[in-house]
């Protein structure tokens, strides 16, 4: 996301609370790479501990794959696609994301149901198109673009019906995440190329918000309505931040942390992320809902470990760096 400098209101009711990251609770890793992954990216995981992810073979193919608990690979691929990317896994195993065809000029999206069927699909008029995530009621959210405008959002009802949406007045508006209730998180651009939050509920309300330095963006949004994710200063420094559902904010940042992302928020309200130290490492975070913060990398990490997904037990997925520059994929339990 290209950063910009521009003034923003401070949002109301913020607290902020500069945590000490605490030592490395005991936790369990299993690394894993699907038969002959380069690059191993998972991306999501769900409450079952199912996950799915993207690897890559060549630079000019990269194939799905689903990690069953017991550890079976699936691998899958979109018809005619040279790269096929997961992006989400609901709860019953449902899958979307995007893809790539063997022109590789754009992607588009797709869904793949729990019989393995894959579906591709696209909203009406769109240049490329990325689905990241379903709700509840098997509807899919994303994003696309058009030749006038640069992102747009979408719904999916499961009988493929797309509804359009942008926020009111933007340049561009961006989908993060999605809850279960169909409350969608994202964040959009306005005329004066200024970032904000929004959120939008089922029934089509629209709610703006920010955090504060010169740019919000939205993150991952959980069943009960609390946002995790990250704004950015005037020097392009991004720190985390937690939206409670009443509009509390509040702000974070583990020790040493030059920089904050983050990637997964879980039903328990903890969250999980990447920040990065003087030494341009990247580490790996957990930030549980009472504020404490745990610093992790995964075995093996030399330069980076990033972690995308957490589930309600705080599982989490992800991958790391080598001394190598081989890419792994990881799962981490409590």
């Amino acid at each position: 996301m290209s950063k910009l400098s521009h003034s923003m209101r401070a949002a109301a009711l913020c607290a902020f609370a500069f945590v000490t990251a605490s030592p490395l609770k005991s936790a369990t890793f299993a690394v894993f790479d699907p038969k002959g992954s380069l690059e191993t990216w998972p991306q999501s995981i769900n409450d079952a501990g199912v996950v799915a992810g993207t690897y890559v073979v060549s630079a000019n193919r990269s194939h799905g794959f689903v990690r069953d608990v017991d550890g079976t690979i699936t691998r899958f691929d979109v018809p005619k696609a040279i790269y096929t990317e997961p992006l989400a896994i609901s709860s019953d195993g449902r899958i979307c994301g995007e893809y790539t065809k063997h022109n590789r000029y754009h992607e588009f999206s797709f869904v793949r149901e729990t019989d393995g069927t894959i579906t591709p699909f696209n909203p009406p008029h769109a240049l490329q198109s990325v689905a990241v995530g379903f709700d509840g009621h098997g509807n899919i959210v994303g994003n696309f673009t058009t030749e006038t405008i640069k992102s747009r959002g979408f719904i999916r009802s499961p009988d493929g019906k797309i509804t359009v949406f942008d926020y009111p007045g933007s340049l561009a508006t961006d989908v993060v995440s999605v809850n279960a209730a169909g409350t969608i998180a994202g964040l959009y651009v306005d005329d004066n190329f200024a970032y904000h939050g929004f959120i939008r509920t089922a029934d089509g309300t629209m709610t703006s918000y920010d955090v504060g330095g010169s740019g919000t963006a939205a993150g991952q949004i959980n069943d009960d309505g609390t946002i995790a994710g990250e704004y950015f200063d005037f020097h392009a420094v991004d720190f985390g931040y937690v939206r409670a559902a009443d509009g509390t904010i509040t702000h974070f940042n583990p020790k040493h942390s030059k920089d904050t992302e983050v990637y997964g928020l879980n039903a328990r309200g903890t969250s999980t992320g990447t920040f990065q130290t003087a030494d341009k490492v990247i580490h790996a975070f957990v930030r549980g809902a009472g504020g404490v913060i745990t610093k992790f990398d995964a075995p093996g990490a030399a330069s980076t470990t990033t972690p995308t997904g957490i589930n309600k037990k705080n599982v989490i997925t992800g991958s790391f760096t080598d001394s190598s520059g081989l890419t792994h994929g990881f799962i981490r339990s409590n």
